[in-house]
């Protein structure tokens, strides 16, 4: 009796090994020594989380090298703004809607019968200078619907147990900088500062990418891990199954007071810097540079499904976007750096899991694999880093600005 249920433990434990791709190999005398010597590096960075600087003032690219685009709203229109200046409570600049007489959705749409000189020029030669207080801000790009790029930088990919970078659909209103977001019982809420790319027209191909202009923000990609728990696909991680239920609820978009228009794209992405902190500590810090897929290769990948329903939302198949190409105005949410709340399950915790299903007659009730998920989402409820009423979170991007989000009850 003793032999077979040491070999129905041996066998559950093979089955485990690919619950989460980044423990898909149990090698007891080498990994958990390996482990073990990880351990104080990664206790060290979750501990030594730094302070962040007070200073407020945004460091902001000349209209030269980049147009520095806000959204506000007056007199029942829509205007956007040249920003020039921000002290961190007020933005100041030109307002083109008014020098165009164009009061135009999104600020693409302002500037689109415009070369990037002609704007330049224009925001020069204006003697006119507006200023608007952050409070006062539209979202830097209006829009309901979004593409998301899950596990786009190989750390965060360490850290929650998957291995290569996979898509689906956001649909939630984007909101603006200064950001209230209200906290319902049973999430599990986490962060996740991301860089987010915008296009002025519908992009067709990755060679539509070599004569456009193409627009740059920082946003939030808030996500309930609870919701995501529940509905993902353990096996199968990567088909995206929770992900827009999980990040598709009402607040869960809040974008940085500008969207920037660099002259020249690639350079600029290559300088980009995303930054998290959560009451004043930093959690995430990572490099634009550093994604696994590039901007040429999230649209050669996004455009290989197209029409396609390949995500999973609200109990039905939906496709990654609407149409052969990838509409503009529309937000791609690149991924986010590690540092998020969440880390996958532990060899340790499985072990406990699968014992425990196998010695108290789990498997008469459900399957290994939702069992071992339902036991880990009874611990992560008890893991004070989500976020919770009264947290404040600042995302920010060097010269793409930052995100407060103030999380309320």
């Amino acid at each position: 009796m003793n032999r077979i249920l040491i070999g129905l433990l041996i066998g559950s434990l093979l089955l485990i090994l690919d619950f989460y791709p980044a423990h898909s190999r149990f090698l007891p005398s080498l990994e958990i020594l390996k482990n073990r010597k990880q351990l104080p590096k990664t206790i060290t960075g979750r501990i030594a989380e730094t302070t962040v600087p007070k200073n407020t003032l945004q460091i902001l690219k000349s209209p030269e090298e980049a147009l520095t685009l806000s959204r506000f709203a007056k007199g029942g229109q829509v205007h956007t703004l040249a920003v020039l200046e921000d002290d961190g409570k007020n933005v100041t600049g030109v307002d083109l809607s008014s020098e165009l007489k164009r009061y135009d959705q999104n600020s693409f749409e302002v500037i689109k019968n415009l070369g990037f000189d002609d704007v330049v020029k224009l925001i020069r030669t204006s003697t006119k200078k507006v200023t608007v207080k952050y409070q006062d801000l539209l979202p830097g790009v209006a829009g309901d619907k979004h593409l998301a790029i899950g596990i786009n930088y190989a750390e965060h990919g360490k850290e929650t147990g998957q291995v290569k970078p996979f898509m689906f659909p956001k649909y939630v209103s984007t909101d603006p900088a200064i950001h209230q977001l209200t906290y319902t019982k049973g999430w599990l809420l986490d962060h996740e500062v991301e860089l987010g790319i915008v296009f002025p027209e519908a992009v067709c191909s990755t060679a539509d990418l070599n004569h456009m202009l193409i627009g740059f923000l920082v946003v939030n990609d808030f996500t309930d891990r609870a919701t995501l728990m529940r509905k993902m696909d353990s096996q199968n991680v990567t088909g995206g199954r929770g992900f827009p239920d999980a990040k598709s609820k009402k607040g869960f978009l809040p974008t940085g007071p500008y969207l920037v228009v660099p002259r020249n794209w690639r350079k600029f992405i290559k300088e980009l810097k995303l930054k998290l902190s959560v009451n004043g500590s930093v959690r995430q810090n990572g490099s634009a540079k550093d994604m696994v897929w590039d901007l040429d290769k999230i649209v050669e990948r996004s455009l290989s499904v197209k029409g396609e329903k390949k995500s999973y939302y609200q109990g039905k198949m939906v496709k990654l976007f609407e149409g052969n190409c990838i509409p503009a105005n529309s937000i791609i949410i690149t991924g986010t750096p590690s540092g998020v709340v969440f880390n996958a399950p532990a060899k340790g915790f499985i072990f406990g899991a699968v014992t425990q299903y196998i010695f108290t007659g789990g498997f008469f009730s459900a399957k290994m694999h939702p069992y071992i998920l339902q036991k880990y989402l009874e611990k992560e409820m008890t893991n004070p880093r989500y976020l919770k009423p009264g947290d404040e979170v600042k995302s920010s991007v060097n010269f793409l600005g930052t995100i407060k989000t103030s999380v309320k009850e």
